[in-house]
């Protein structure tokens, strides 16, 4: 396992949500039209989310299920991280185990159909987008776990912000 590197001496100020909002969640929503590549693109934001919301030595693949449970958790037990990062982020594929679209269950979470977890990614996105919401109230709350663990992980892996 690589070790952490600090790259910064001085953690980022915390109007990096601001970038996190129109860069990551920004491409989201720019791309939801197109719902596999809008999907791949929610699993990387709530990998990122996940590593300013939670302990930097927490266990990097447990993370984002933690996220999920905190925030989303209408996906909750899905293991959904796991199952999309390895079949879908690395291969494309979803290996029989789920379908991702825009159109059809809008008005659920997800259905499981035949062992087969359909997912609307329109429902999915407007969910990722209330755990935003929640997670920058969490984060806003000075001196709390939250708020410690993004401006400690902002060392290690700080946000690309607008140099504007």
């Amino acid at each position: 396992m690589e070790k952490l590197r600090k790259i910064r001496d001085t953690p980022q100020d915390l109007e990096i949500i601001h970038s996190l909002e129109h860069y990551a969640l920004g491409d989201i929503r720019h791309n939801r039209s197109k719902p596999i590549a809008a999907f791949i693109l929610c699993m990387c934001f709530i990998n990122q989310l996940s590593s300013f919301r939670y302990k930097l030595l927490r266990d990097a693949n447990k993370r984002p299920e933690d996220f999920i449970n905190d925030y989303m958790k209408e996906y909750s037990g899905l293991d959904l991280y796991d199952m999309f990062r390895h079949s879908l982020i690395h291969n494309y594929s979803s290996q029989g185990k789920f379908d991702i679209d825009n159109r059809g269950n809008e008005d659920v979470p997800y259905a499981n159909k035949n062992g087969r977890i359909y997912i609307n990614t329109n429902v999915f996105i407007e969910c990722l987008e209330r755990a935003f919401v929640n997670v920058v109230t969490d984060f806003r709350v000075i001196g709390e776990e939250a708020y410690n663990n993004a401006l400690e992980n902002s060392m290690y892996h700080p946000v690309l912000i607008d140099p504007k």
